[in-house]
Parts: C-alpha cells; sequence; structure tokens
C-alpha cells in the first residue's frame, strides 16, 4: 500500500515539475525557431567585431613591397665626338619592410570609446529582444490558457442552458409552462453555442500563433491555479521602487545611455582633426638598378624615425564635422529623455493596472459567490413554481458572466504583471519559472475536476 501511496506522490511531483518547465522548454523551442530573435543574435555578434576593429589601431601596423623585373633603357650621351648611344638592359629589384606604431592619436581613443559604446548597446538590445521574446511567448501562452478556460465555462453553460430548456419543455407539456419559456430557453442556448464556437476560433487562432513562435503543433494542456495568484504587490514595490528599476535596468534605457555615449565619443573624434599625430616609423629597404640614375648600385638601407603630422588648415571641413557631431549629440540627449519618459509611462500604466486588477478579482469573486446563491435560490423557487423560467436563465447568464469576468481578471493580472516586469528591464528566464508555477498539466480525466476547484 505504502508503495503505491509513494508512487501516486512521484507521478504528482513529476505532474508539478512538468508544470514548472513548460513554459521553460516552449522559451528553449522559440529561441530556437524563431528567425527574428535569432537574427538578432548573429547581428549582435556582427556588431561585437567593431571593438576588435577599434583595438587593432593600436597595434602596429607593417606593410611590405615588393617589385622584381627587367629594365630596357636607350640612352644618348653627347660628347666632343658627337652623340653616343647606349642600349641597356638590366634588372630591377626594389624591397621594403616599414612598420608604423601609432604614438599618440586622439582619434583613435575616441574610435575606440566610441566601439565600447556601441556594443553595449547592442548588447542592451539584444537583451530588449530577448524580453520582447520572453513576453510574446508568455502573452501567447496566457491567451490560449484563457481561450482554452473560456471554451470549458462555456460548454458548461450550454450544458446548464440545455437543462434548463428541457425543464421548460417537460412543464409545458404538464401544462404548467408555457411557448415563452421554452423560446427564451432556446434562445439563450443557441447564444451560447455561438459564444462557444467563436471561443474555440479564438483558441485556435492563439494555438497558431504559438506555432509561429515556437514551431510547437501540439495543444498546451495546463490550467491557472488561483491558489499560487499574488493577493497584492509586497509592500516594499511602490511605485518608486518599479520606476528604479527600470532607469537601472530597462535595455532600452541603457541602449540609449550607450547611444548618447556613442555620440560623445563621435564629437571627440571629430574635434581630433584639429589635433597632430606622431608615430614611430621603421623602415627597411634593398634596390638594384632602382632608376636610370643608380644603374649599377644597390643600397640596403635602415632607418627608425619619429613622424609627426599637423593639421593646418582643410577648408573648413573639419569645424563642420564638430558642429554637426554636436547637434547629434544633442540629438542623442534628447532621444534617451524620450525613452525614460516612455518607459516611466509603460511602468506606471501597467503598476496601475496591477493594483486595479487586484481590486477587480476580489469584487469578482464575491460576485460568483453572490450570484450562485442568487441562482440555486432562483431555481428553487422555479422547482416551486415562485420563479419563471426566464428568471432562472437570467440568473445562470449572471453566474457564468461573472465566472468568465473573473477567470480575464486573474490571466489579465499575470499578464499585467509579466508586462510590468518587462518595463522595468526584470523580465528574464527566472520570472518564465515562476509564471510556470502559477500552472499544474491537467489531463482529460482530471481537467474536469481542477477546473472545478478553481471555480
Amino acid at each position: 500500500m505504502w508503495r503505491i501511496s509513494v508512487m501516486v506522490l512521484l507521478w504528482c511531483i513529476g505532474q508539478q515539475a512538468w508544470a514548472e518547465e513548460d513554459l521553460n522548454s516552449l522559451y528553449q523551442k522559440a529561441v530556437e525557431h524563431n528567425a527574428d530573435y535569432r537574427a538578432a543574435l548573429v547581428n549582435t555578434e556582427a556588431d561585437r567585431e567593431e571593438l576588435n576593429k577599434a583595438k587593432a589601431l593600436f597595434y602596429p601596423k607593417v606593410q611590405m613591397a615588393l617589385s622584381r623585373g627587367r629594365g630596357i633603357t636607350d640612352r644618348t650621351t653627347q660628347t666632343a665626338i658627337g652623340a653616343i648611344e647606349t642600349n641597356l638592359d638590366y634588372r630591377l629589384e626594389n624591397y621594403g619592410l616599414t612598420v608604423r606604431q601609432p604614438i599618440f592619436n586622439k582619434e583613435t581613443w575616441a574610435i575606440y570609446g566610441g566601439a565600447k559604446s556601441f556594443v553595449s548597446a547592442q548588447e542592451s538590445l539584444l537583451r530588449q529582444e530577448n524580453a520582447k521574446l520572453i513576453l510574446k511567448l508568455t502573452s501567447t501562452y496566457l491567451e490560449i490558457l484563457y481561450a482554452r478556460a473560456k471554451v470549458n465555462l462555456l460548454n458548461a453553460k450550454v450544458a446548464a442552458v440545455s437543462q434548463q430548456l428541457r425543464q421548460a419543455e417537460k412543464r409545458y407539456t404538464q401544462g404548467s409552462g408555457t411557448v415563452v419559456e421554452i423560446n427564451e430557453a432556446q434562445t439563450n442556448l443557441d447564444i451560447a453555442n455561438v459564444e462557444t464556437i467563436q471561443a474555440g476560433n479564438d483558441l485556435n487562432e492563439h494555438l497558431n500563433t504559438l506555432q509561429i513562435l515556437t514551431g510547437e503543433t501540439s495543444p498546451l494542456s495546463a490550467e491557472l491555479m488561483v491558489s499560487k495568484l499574488p493577493i497584492s504587490l509586497p509592500k516594499e514595490e511602490n511605485i518608486a521602487y518599479w520606476l528604479e528599476m527600470a532607469i537601472q535596468h530597462n535595455p532600452e534605457i541603457s541602449a540609449a545611455t550607450h547611444t548618447l555615449e556613442v555620440a560623445k565619443q563621435e564629437l571627440e573624434k571629430r574635434r581630433a582633426g584639429h589635433y597632430p599625430t606622431l608615430d614611430l616609423v621603421g623602415a627597411r629597404s634593398y634596390s638594384e638598378n632602382d632608376s636610370n640614375n643608380t644603374l649599377g648600385s644597390r643600397f640596403d638601407t635602415t632607418t627608425v624615425a619619429l613622424q609627426m603630422n599637423v593639421p593646418l588648415f582643410a577648408g573648413g571641413y573639419v569645424s563642420a564635422n564638430v558642429r554637426q557631431a554636436a547637434n547629434k549629440l544633442t540629438a542623442a540627449e534628447e532621444s534617451l529623455t524620450a525613452k525614460t519618459r516612455e518607459v516611466e509611462y509603460q511602468v506606471r500604466k501597467y503598476y496601475n493596472s496591477v493594483e486595479t486588477q487586484f481590486q477587480t478579482i476580489n469584487a469578482y469573486q464575491q460576485a460568483v459567490k453572490s450570484s450562485r446563491v442568487a441562482m440555486e435560490g432562483t431555481q428553487k423557487g422555479f422547482i416551486t413554481g415562485f420563479k419563471t423560467n426566464i428568471e432562472v436563465l437570467d440568473a445562470q447568464q449572471k453566474l457564468f458572466s461573472n465566472q468568465l469576468e473573473l477567470t480575464k481578471s486573474q490571466y489579465s493580472l499575470i499578464n499585467d504583471l509579466v508586462n510590468l516586469k518587462f518595463s522595468s528591464g526584470l523580465l528574464n528566464q527566472g520570472e518564465l519559472t515562476k509564471i510556470s508555477a502559477m500552472f499544474i498539466t491537467t489531463t482529460p480525466r482530471n481537467q474536469h475536476e481542477t477546473q472545478a476547484s478553481i471555480q
């Protein structure tokens, strides 16, 4: 007997663990399947090379020049006895090796600083793409499970209205009912069937979205555990806390900040056009018969020198570049301000929405309890003849409407929490695991029981 209990316990733990890994497994499939995210990964990898390109500017540049060939010269020399012509046929050889090591170049340092900030900005945007993928996946997951819960609830509504229709027909047969009651019940049943069909279409549409996102074609089978829902935000997580998190962690704000630094370095790069450059240059050369004047001569030369280039006048080109970069810097500052305000707006929006959803859930929980009691009382009154069939149908409609709104509010709460964390830059795979823990897998055998316990 104890072995059976252990097996049941292990099976339950396995079911719970599968639920917690469900969203994570979908996330792994989305990472591998989603072309937009994979393109972002590759583009970021390409952008990282900008830093290596900038570092290369600090290293020596080595060049080798080689030439080898033949020369033919017809030479005429004026002498006292007249012109003497000489035909020369000779070999040409030139070898040169030059090493240039930058010592001071203000532009190089600006390029390097700009490259570091550019790569950091691209890394932040990649984190944003990852968060967007998680957000889209989670939203689709919630839409599917809510649509499935809605279909189940509407199926229960169809069953209840069908039973009420049969009772109305039975009362009419017994002479205590009216045709109006039958027609009213039939109308409610037709409407419920249409609602069920529409809910099924919505479910299929969300499943198609999931397939596009992850390549997953298997239907999801999980339901929300209401007991796992938070009843409020922690006291320390007030609006000021979320705004601070957004400033510190939001990838778009981080990217805009790094982009501003890129603009600053670009301005320094343009200003470097007014500064001299200093290089250490070493050269080794060998030449034979380099020109007509050196026929029959060989030169083997080694030189080491400091070379300074000082810009004097470029027609105003450098100054125009500086003004242009200064304007772009101002534009980057304004972009950062605009992005910060946008993110703060989103944080306030979803924070207020989360607080509203907590209140809405409490209100609908009470409404469901009240409407269930009212429906039970109306059904008893209908049986004893004190209530009409129309009143019963109206009570049923209110109960199912409140149940549906309660379910919608519960899923909306999770979605708003996810969006709040996304806006604050805190949405990652760890948060995905926390969301998965709010759901439990269901099977055709226990699905109805789970739904009943949730309601």
